[in-house]
């Protein structure tokens, strides 16, 4: 009897093990911590105009390259009273990842030496011409991300307003040749995230 009392506490004792064992490694489960960084893919946001990152830009008149329309009555690359031209925004979003809204806006600057340089209109694309009286307000249009189309053209149509409708005189005409000041024009645009 004994024996069977020695060998049941043996049973027993090595049941008791086994149950602290079981105990501790199911315990070990739930207390273990790990830890360390998750790494999330940052969207691609680059915008070229006309070839050059928004981000890198100084100013919008390095952006801007007028083209004048020919006249046989004026120098190449010059305007004058009449000349008409326009200049390309060209918006390539092939390395963004995000939907996005652009605003565009031109109007006269007020540190222009021409008050009679308008904007007469714009087409997108290289679609028909939309005509504008004077200035451009908030031109907008969403590039979506899925869209195939990467590269979109914006043309903008000036010119240097004479007879109906000026500002100018002819005497101010030809005094904003002289004083050796520039004709500009005020643009702007503003890219925004589309986030919802």
């Amino acid at each position: 009897m004994i024996k069977i009392k020695k060998w049941h506490l043996v049973l027993a004792i090595c049941a008791l093990i086994l149950c602290i064992t079981q105990i501790q490694q199911t315990y070990a489960k739930y207390l273990d911590t790990k830890e360390g960084d998750t790494d999330f893919t940052i969207a691609k946001w680059k915008i070229l105009v006309n070839q050059q990152d928004i981000t890198e830009a100084s100013t919008m008149s390095s952006l801007i390259n007028p083209v004048y329309i020919e006249n046989e009555h004026m120098k190449e690359g010059v305007i004058a009273p009449g000349r008409e031209g326009y200049f390309d925004l060209v918006i390539d979003s092939s390395n963004t990842e995000v939907s996005f809204r652009y605003d565009i806006s031109v109007t006269s600057s007020e540190n222009s030496s021409v008050n009679d340089l308008v904007i007469t209109g714009y087409s997108l694309n290289d679609s028909e011409i939309i005509p504008v009286s004077d200035q451009l307000n908030n031109l907008s249009n969403i590039i979506y991300y899925t869209d195939t189309n990467k590269e979109n053209k914006i043309r903008i149509y000036f010119q240097w307003r004479d007879g109906t409708g000026e500002n100018m005189n002819n005497e101010a005409d030809t005094n904003a040749s002289i004083q050796g000041v520039n004709a500009r024009l005020k643009a702007s645009i503003t890219f925004t995230q589309i986030t919802n």
